[in-house]
């Protein structure tokens, strides 16, 4: 009964918030390739000195968090403003909802979450080199065999990556 329940609940938010999440453009179905190539192969990462990092398993596109990072995208180009807390003037989420909480919010039970972004790359290419460069944990949550997971977002120049396991 209780499963039913939820479930129905999903459902009737999916339906309220426009149907089923669209497919991945082809650039980012392209970003998603890029990162499942360096995840195949495995990298050097830099957050607290260069250390590598082995291979893991790709990650595998999930429509909810494909929801979720697209609405973030769009959250950050509304406001004009590159955060992982929605920021105030989003149009989706409630300004100050965590990455954590937007997954929940669209109905993707994770026991673990993470989240790139980028503001201003042009291409994928240039986003996930961005992404393996930083020193801020990025190239690390990327690598991590914690995430099986992913969904992606863009608008305009923000770009959005959230990975999770369920």
């Amino acid at each position: 009964m209780r499963v039913s329940f939820v479930l129905l609940t999903i459902l009737t938010f999916l339906v309220a918030c426009g149907g089923s999440p669209k497919p991945l453009t082809p650039e980012l179905r392209e970003l998603l390739n890029l990162i499942n190539e360096v995840r195949a192969s495995g990298t050097t990462c830099k957050k607290g000195g260069e250390h590598s990092m082995p291979a893991v398993a790709p990650l595998t596109e999930n429509a909810l968090l494909d929801r979720a990072a697209q609405w973030h995208a769009e959250d950050m180009a509304a406001a004009g403003r590159l955060e992982h807390d929605t920021p105030a003037g989003a149009i989706h989420f409630k300004p100050g909802t965590t990455p954590g909480q937007r997954i929940l919010n669209v109905g993707y039970q994770a026991s673990a979450t993470a989240e790139n972004i980028a503001h201003g790359q042009t291409s994928p290419r240039q986003v996930l080199d961005d992404w393996l460069q930083s020193t801020d944990g990025h190239c690390e949550a990327l690598m991590s065999p914690t995430y099986k997971h992913a969904g992606l977002g863009k608008s305009g120049n923000y770009w959005v990556l959230d990975m999770a396991a369920p």
